[in-house]
C-alpha cells in the first residue's frame, strides 16, 4: 500500500497547525481570555472541524483519521493550555463526526 494513501500528510500537517501550533501562538497573542477562546477555539477550529468533516469525506478517509486533529489538541491541551480547553477536544471531535457524516446521506 502506498504510504501516502496509509498517512496522509496534508491531515497531519493541517492537524497539527490547528491543533497545536494555532492555540500555542494565540496563547501569546494580547487578547483577553474571552476573546482568544472565542475566537480560536470557538470560530477557527470549528471552522476547521467542518472543512475536515468535508476533506475526509470527500477522501474516503478511515475511521481513526476522525481522531487525529481532536487528538492532538486534547494533547496540547493537556500539556499546554488551560485544563478548561480539554474539553473542546470531544466537541471537535463531534463535528467533525457529523460534518462526515451528514455529507454521507446525501
Amino acid at each position: 500500500m502506498n504510504l501516502t494513501k496509509k498517512f496522509n500528510i496534508y491531515l497531519w500537517g493541517t492537524a497539527i497547525l490547528f491543533g497545536i501550533l494555532l492555540p500555542l501562538i494565540a496563547v501569546k497573542l494580547p487578547l483577553t481570555r474571552a476573546m482568544w477562546v472565542g475566537l480560536f477555539l470557538i470560530v477557527i477550529n470549528c471552522c476547521y472541524s467542518v472543512w475536515l468533516g468535508g476533506y475526509l469525506y470527500r477522501h474516503t478517509g478511515r475511521w481513526w483519521t476522525l481522531l487525529v486533529f481532536p487528538g492532538l489538541f486534547l494533547v496540547a491541551a493537556f500539556l499546554f493550555l488551560p485544563r478548561y480547553t480539554m474539553y473542546f477536544a470531544a466537541a471537535y471531535l463531534a463535528i467533525v463526526y457529523l460534518s462526515c457524516s451528514l455529507r454521507k446521506q446525501n
